[in-house]
């Protein structure tokens, strides 16, 4: 006889007649009617080949033999009912898809996504990277993280995070920056391809100007550029929130401590099939938490040669 050729409903009818101690209060503890309780226990004395009720007067009673395998099956079905309970109890998952671009992906949430699992850890994350603007209903897509250089968000932004950037070095320059700001006409900087106007710009939010360094290297994008200055490679421009991690991580400081809004924006921005998701308003709120400023050292505006 092997477990498989009992069925499972069976034995709980067992269990509950001997616990009811009749057909009747077990068939409405159950939930079934008493000739289905009947039927299932004369099956399954013909599968065991053993007689488990003997009629006492008017009622019926389980055989001894019944009564000490029904002692044997009750364990099992307490943890049985124990692990339901517990599986029951477990929090559901809750997906969410999340588009944004490959270089926001690497340098912010892949560093962050320890942090995302322990504040949010019933909510799954399913990453698409992509520079392309997908269509969130189509592709089954529930947030989107865009860059917007101009500034302008679309109208089903659910948030919008403004970009501020600033120069940065590996911790072995910041000291010198620090305190003498004007060796930075000394320095070697990096010019990114993906912002090549950006020293210009940091120099225009100034009080008063800064001599930089004709000893440039370009770079492709923000990745490279990011990564060389966090090797004492040059002093780059740092952009909220690419350089967050490296700055929290302390491979990059900001020593001169002068950002400027950049005039770009992040949005955030919903499939409106999952405007009611509970677990994309956690993610957004999330999102917004992460992209705050990082602390920065030095004065926040001014910088004296």
């Amino acid at each position: 006889m092997t477990r498989s050729t009992l069925p499972y409903h069976a034995l709980h009818v067992l269990v509950a007649v001997a616990d009811r101690g009749s057909i009747r209060a077990a068939a409405r503890h159950i939930g079934r009617s008493e000739s289905a309780v009947s039927h299932l226990l004369k099956d399954l004395e013909r599968r065991l080949g053993r007689t488990l009720l003997e009629r006492k007067g008017r009622g019926i009673e389980l055989t001894p033999l019944a009564l000490r395998y029904v002692s044997r099956l009750r364990e099992p079905f307490q943890h049985i009912d124990q692990a339901t309970t517990e599986f029951v109890a477990e929090p559901l998952t809750h997906h969410v898809v999340l588009t944004l671009p490959p270089v926001l992906a690497t340098l912010w949430l892949v560093p962050a996504i320890t942090a995302f699992e322990q504040a949010l850890p019933e909510v799954e994350l399913r990453l698409v990277t992509t520079n392309r603007t997908l269509d969130l209903r189509r592709d089954g897509i529930d947030l989107a993280i865009r860059y917007r250089a101009d500034g302008r968000s679309c109208e089903q932004a659910m948030l919008t995070l403004p970009e501020y950037a600033f120069p940065v070095c590996a911790p072995s320059l910041a000291e010198r920056l620090r305190t003498q700001p004007s060796a930075l006409r000394e320095m070697r900087r990096l010019i990114n391809d993906a912002h090549y106007e950006e020293w210009s710009l940091w120099q225009r939010t100034l009080d008063e100007p800064v001599a930089l360094s004709a000893r440039t290297e370009r770079l492709a994008d923000s990745t490279l550029t990011l990564e060389a200055a966090a090797q004492g490679y040059a002093v780059a421009i740092g952009r909220t929130p690419l350089a967050n991690a490296l700055l929290t991580s302390g491979r990059l400081s900001a020593p001169l401590g002068a950002h400027y809004p950049t005039g770009a924006i992040y949005e955030v921005v919903f499939n409106d099939q999952s405007a009611h998701s509970e677990a994309c308003w956690r993610v957004i709120d999330w999102v917004g938490r992460q992209f705050a400023l990082p602390p920065m050292t030095g004065p926040t505006s001014t910088l004296t040669t």
